[in-house]
This record gives structure tokens, C-alpha cells and sequence, in this order.
């Protein structure tokens, strides 16, 4: 199924803000969600948020439509059509538009690397992948960022050691998503050695994308660790939503667990902290700067003091803020070790 919407941003302008002159042809900006969607509650919705603090605080006017399709054979298609047709005149117009595709998804970043292979891309014709290790390639057309969770996992692991957690699982959405292999690392290292010297246990729900978007399937492994884990930090999109909806219904199991990309404290008492990734806040910024007519970096990279992404204690569990605050230079320092190495 492929879900289309469209629609145009306006604001009012400020008299200290700098006004560009409004072009003939308004530029396009076309974002292709996960294959999972929007209403995740997390990562997709972050991006829609994103895109509406255009429509609120941006003095300029685009285009702006999103796109959820089905399968990654469909998202490989559209973008081979989206390039094919990058020179076709805008409707009702003569000319065509200046036009940036985001691709608003890791999942997506190998297959834009294939099909934009020798592409010849600038300010008004380009391709923004989300959340890409740097290829090393200074050739490259598209444009990648990545937020690296190594710190903000770090701090979570530390706070589930301080909290007693005797038992803890890291658990990945997808096992082969090397993007997330920094907060594996993180966590683990900052819990660092179980009782018996061993490290956390690591899990993961799926082998592919699919896991991002299980939360049956997640809900039903509650059942198996309940009693064995007390802590379960789990870097796995929308299906997280399980683990939530178990710990509703069985609060007290003793099973500690943490939100991810936005606070989701409100889902469950013993969610003790969120993974804040203000990735509505990376988005807004490459999209004002591309409307802007600012270059974007071939690849851009975010750590924990870049405050984009940050470990945010829930409310009810307060007594704990002062060891993250105290940690958190730590945290910073283990994380520059971490992407030295």
C-alpha cells in the first residue's frame, strides 16, 4: 500500500528575520517514511513533527508531500522514477523546481547509494539519506548524516547499574542494522560486568527491517523474560510498544525498561528514562538550510553534545538525575574514545 499526502508550508515572516526572494517555482521536497509508517509513536512521528515546525516557524513556502510505501522493491523504484523525472517541469509550470528527496530511513541508505551511483547532484537536485555510516567515499552525491547513541546508551547503562539491575538485556530491533551497534556498545559498556563478570546479555527481535515493527511478537518474548532480565533496553522502533503494554499489564514483574526517540515515560511506571533523539530537530535544520541554499555536507555527524540526542530521566524517577548529570562528561569522553577507534 502506498500512502500519498501533499501540501504546501507558509508562516509569517519577522522583520529581523533575512527574506529570500519567493521564487516563480516552489521548491519540492518529497520524504519517503520507514516501510513501518507513521503512528509509531516514536522515530516516524518525530519526522512528521519535524516537518510541521517548517509549516510553523519557517518565513518561507515548498511543496512538501510524504510517501509510505510497502516494500523496499517500491521505495527502489520511486526513487529511480524520482531521478528520472528530476527535470520535469513543475504542474502548471515551465520550468521545473528545485527538488530534495529524503529518505527518511537507514534502511534506505545501501539502495540510495546504488541508485544514485554517479549522479551528478547539487543544491537544487539532492538526496538526503538518514542515518548513514560515512562511506569514506568524498565522491559520493547523496547526503548522509548519523546520530551515534554510543554516549546516550552509555548513560542508560550506567543508570541501570546504579539502580541495583543485576540482569540486563540489550535488545535490537534489527541484528544486522549497523547504525545501531553504537548504542549496543554503549549500554554495555557503561553497565559494564555483571556479578558473575560477565556483560549484558545481547538479543535482538529480527534479522531485517521487520523488526522495528513487531510489537505482537515483542509482547509474546515478555513472557520468556520476565524473571530472567531486569532491565531491557530495547533499540527497536515501534515494537518497543509491546514491551510497554506487558509491563501495563504486569507491573510488577521487576522489569525495567527505557523509551526511545521521544519520551514514552507515560507508557509504563517503569520506564526509567527516554533515548531523546531530536531527529524532528535534524530534519528542520537540513531542510532550512537546503531551502536556504546552504550547502549540505556530503556527511554530517551527531553525538551527545551536539543536543540532538541526550538520556532524560522520567519524572517519578528523579533521584536518579543527579548521577546522570554527574556521568555525563564521562560519557562524552567514552563516546570520543569510541568513534576514534
Amino acid at each position: 500500500m502506498t500512502t500519498l499526502l501533499g501540501f504546501s508550508l507558509t508562516a509569517c515572516n519577522s522583520d529581523d528575520e533575512q527574506t529570500l526572494p519567493s521564487p516563480t517555482v516552489l521548491p519540492e521536497v518529497t520524504v519517503v517514511f520507514s516501510l513501518d509508517g507513521l503512528g509509531d509513536g516514536s522515530y516516524n512521528d518525530q519526522i512528521l513533527r519535524g516537518i510541521k515546525l517548517m509549516e510553523n516557524e519557517n518565513s518561507q513556502k515548498m511543496h512538501i508531500r510524504f510517501l509510505t510505501l510497502s516494500s523496499m522493491e517500491e521505495v527502489e523504484a520511486f526513487c529511480r522514477s524520482w531521478w528520472e523525472n528530476i527535470d520535469e517541469p513543475a504542474d502548471g509550470q515551465d520550468i521545473a523546481p528545485r527538488r530534495l528527496l529524503v529518505l527518511a530511513s537507514s534502511d534506505y541508505v545501501d539502495m540510495a547509494r546504488q541508485v544514485f551511483a554517479g549522479a551528478e547532484m547539487n543544491i537544487n537536485r539532492c538526496v538526503l539519506a538518514f542515518e548513514a555510516e560515512d562511506s569514506g567515499d568524498e565522491t559520493e552525491q547523496i547526503r548522509t548524516f548519523n546520530i551515534n547513541m554510543y554516549g546516550v546508551s552509555w548513560l542508560a547503562g550506567r543508570t541501570a547499574k546504579e539502580m541495583g539491575c543485576k540482569s540486563p538485556l540489550l535488545l535490537l530491533g534489527n541484528s544486522q542494522n549497523t547504525t545501531t551497534y553504537d548504542a549496543r556498545d554503549g549500554f554495555v559498556d557503561g553497565y559494564g560486568q555483571k556479578e558473575d563478570g560477565s556483560l549484558a546479555d545481547i538479543g535482538a527481535i529480527a534479522d531485517n527491517y521487520r523488526g522495528y515493527g513487531m510489537p505482537t511478537e515483542l509482547y509474546r518474548m515478555m513472557y520468556d523474560y520476565d524473571g530472567k532480565y531486569d532491565f531491557i533496553y530495547a533499540v527497536a522502533g515501534g515494537s518497543n510498544m509491546g514491551a510497554y503494554r506487558y509491563l501495563r499489564e504486569h507491573p510488577d514483574c521487576g522489569i525495567y525498561t527505557a523509551g526511545m526517540d521521544v519520551d514514552q515515560s507515560p507508557y509504563s511506571t517503569l520506564i526509567v528514562g527516554s533515548m531523546m533523539k531530536r531527529i524532528d530537530l535534524v530534519l528542520y535544520d537540513h531542510l532550512t538550510n537546503w531551502y536556504q541554499q546552504k550547502d549540505l555536507p556530503r556527511y554530517q555527524h551527531y553525538g551527545l553534545e551536539s543536543g540532538y540526542i541526550d538520556w532524560q530521566i522520567a519524572d517519578r524517577y528523579g533521584f536518579l538525575k543527579a548521577s546522570v548529570e554527574a556521568n555525563r562528561q564521562e560519557a562524552i569522553r567514552k563516546e570520543k574514545e569510541y568513534e576514534a577507534k
